[in-house]
């Protein structure tokens, strides 16, 4: 029967002693040769790097003297000097022409300015692309600046300075925008092949103008080595005399090891063949010594593991192994059946404790929700004793106030707004008795507006919390329950006040936007830990000592019956509660 793999045993032992020497003589010879062919590839590579790179070089320098001549030609053509005495004009279009061939072939990406002594300018080809800080000083011989980038674009000056009799009058300045010059792109590819990256930059390394984006980092002169992307770039930098740029020209370090890589291919299968012929030998060997104990101790190992189902090898042998065999065999039968006992025992009694603890998590919950609701009896039965009869007194008075015969407008609104407020505090009443009305909303036309500022005329706020009111007075009316909603927005207010100690700011605003309408309250107070983030909608649950937990649990409850929601604007700096509700305009 198959036997189970052990490093331990004379079989393996000795056939991983013939493979592994196999092997290691393999892998010694194949790393030597692997690492000198590797080395003499980098070799080769970076000598190609450095002739393309010193050839693109030598043709930039060429361009950089050739626009530096052309620069110096035009700056001392007379159209140029009458033009910078009087950038208007005739003279305007004389210097134009002189200095249309500055542009080259592509004059859509080329600007030419004309700069006089007082600062005055006169553009020929497109406006210039550049602010004023990023301008290059002129010289008298004429220079080339460093590459700029501006708005996701590389773009670089060159600038003269143009004189008359001998006194300085002004200066012609050239600002190109730059891309990757054809020509040396073939160059690079044709010495190095299609993976080559030809890179312009400046000398400090900043401001790459790459053929492909790659994060090349600030270099020195010479070999270049860096990773992208989890690879390996190499290449060589040079700089371009007369400018402040450098070029690189760089590959992956995979292509540049394409012949090393090669030489390990057949090593490895090489390798691969005398290691597997060593370990044939050896465990050719070791089985004509180990025959006989190994299907013996792949048997007892397995009926250690507690696999059941065990074939014993034969019997029929008078020797050692027989009797140990036979022995095997009775133990074999007597394990399994002890470990059949003790299985049917284990789930007989896992059933029997899931069993009792789902009944003890049901009981804990029926626990807890007879204790709430004995709570909320209690609650309810308070409240209507000790605020039906007081309100209903209260009603009586407003009543006799609103019929007097001399009384003021201005004592007519407030006892149209103390009405208003003990009609809401007797709904609020029955809502506590009910635990929560379950009614549907009875909607109605509202000014969205005019009920905001009621509620905080009506919520008794203290002169010290400064109210900042980020609403407009001329948000539609909108069909909403005025008592539900009306409520929601109390309690919240109430409740910030209360979280500021009567100090602070509250912050009430709202927006109708995409068919929602959504008011938020933010004080600035210590705000909710975010441990009751969650609970404090939970019936019940309070922070306060002398708190009832149901007035966040009946908002909730009273935005979603109106089709809505009322949720915690995680954030920093005091609490922060967003209505949420489908804005229906009358």
């Amino acid at each position: 029967m198959p036997t189970k793999f052990d490093r331990s045993s004379i079989r393996w032992t000795l056939s991983w002693l013939f493979a592994f020497t196999a092997l290691l003589t393999v892998v010694s010879f194949g790393l030597f040769a692997y690492l000198s062919v590797r080395r003499s590839a980098l070799d080769a590579s970076y000598s190609r790097l450095r002739s393309a790179t010193t050839q693109i070089v030598t043709i930039t320098e060429l361009g950089a003297i050739a626009e530096l001549e052309r620069l110096r030609s035009v700056a001392t053509r007379p159209e140029i000097a009458a033009a910078l005495a009087h950038l208007a004009g005739p003279a305007v279009e004389g210097a134009a022409r002189v200095l249309a061939p500055l542009q080259g072939t592509a004059p859509d990406s080329v600007t030419v300015e004309l700069v006089d002594s007082a600062g005055g300018s006169r553009v020929v080809g497109p406006p210039p692309p550049l602010p004023s800080s990023h301008q290059l000083e002129p010289t008298a011989a004429g220079a080339i600046g460093p590459l700029i980038e501006h708005q996701g674009t590389l773009y670089v000056q060159s600038s003269i300075a143009v004189a008359s009799t001998g006194r300085p009058i002004g200066s012609i300045r050239v600002t190109r925008r730059l891309g990757v010059s054809a020509a040396n792109g073939r160059i690079a590819a044709n010495l190095l092949g299609p993976e080559a990256r030809l890179l312009l930059g400046n000398l400090d390394g900043s401001s790459w103008l790459e053929s492909e984006a790659i994060d090349l980092p600030r270099v020195a002169d010479g070999p270049v080595a860096f990773t992208r992307s989890g690879a390996t770039w190499i290449g060589q930098s040079a700089p371009v005399k007369g400018t402040p740029w450098r070029y690189a020209v760089v590959i992956p370090e995979q292509v540049a090891l394409v012949r090393a890589h090669d030489v390990v291919v057949p090593f490895v299968l090489s390798g691969t063949l005398i290691a597997l012929a060593g370990a044939w030998l050896g465990f050719s060997v070791s089985r004509w010594i180990t025959a006989p104990l190994v299907d013996l101790t792949a048997v007892t190992e397995a009926i250690a593991r507690g696999d059941q189902d065990v074939a014993l090898p034969a019997t029929d042998r008078v020797d050692e192994v027989g009797r140990l065999s036979r022995a095997v065999g009775t133990m074999a039968i007597s394990v399994n059946a002890a470990r059949q006992r003790l299985e049917t025992e284990v789930d007989a009694r896992t059933s029997e404790l899931s069993t009792a603890v789902e009944r003890l998590h049901q009981l804990d919950a029926e626990l807890r929700r007879s204790e709430r609701f004995a709570a909320l009896g209690r609650l309810s039965g308070s409240a209507s004793h000790e605020l039906r009869n007081p309100l209903g007194v209260m009603s009586t008075v407003v009543f006799l106030l609103d019929t007097l015969p001399d009384t003021s407008p201005k004592l007519k609104d407030y006892t149209r707004l103390l009405k208003e407020q003990i009609r809401l505090s007797d709904r609020i009443i029955s809502e506590l008795l009910d635990r929560a009305r379950s009614d549907a909303p009875v909607r109605s036309s509202v000014a969205t507006a005019r009920l905001l500022d009621d509620l905080l005329t009506s919520a008794a706020i203290p002169e010290t919390v400064h109210v900042k009111r980020e609403y407009d007075h001329s948000l539609p009316s909108l069909l909403i329950d005025r008592d539900q909603i009306g409520q929601i927005i109390w309690n919240l207010v109430t409740n910030a006040v209360q979280a500021m100690s009567g100090e602070g700011t509250l912050a009430i605003n709202a927006i109708v936007s995409d068919g929602r309408l959504r008011i938020s309250v933010r004080d600035s107070g210590p705000g909710v830990p975010p441990k009751d983030a969650e609970r404090i909608f939970e019936p019940m649950y309070t922070t306060k000592p002398d708190g009832v937990g149901l007035g966040l649990a009946i908002c909730r409850k009273l935005a979603r019956s109106n089709g809505g929601e009322l949720t915690l604007v995680s954030g920093a700096g005091g609490a922060h509660f967003m209505l949420d509700l489908p804005a229906t305009d009358t």
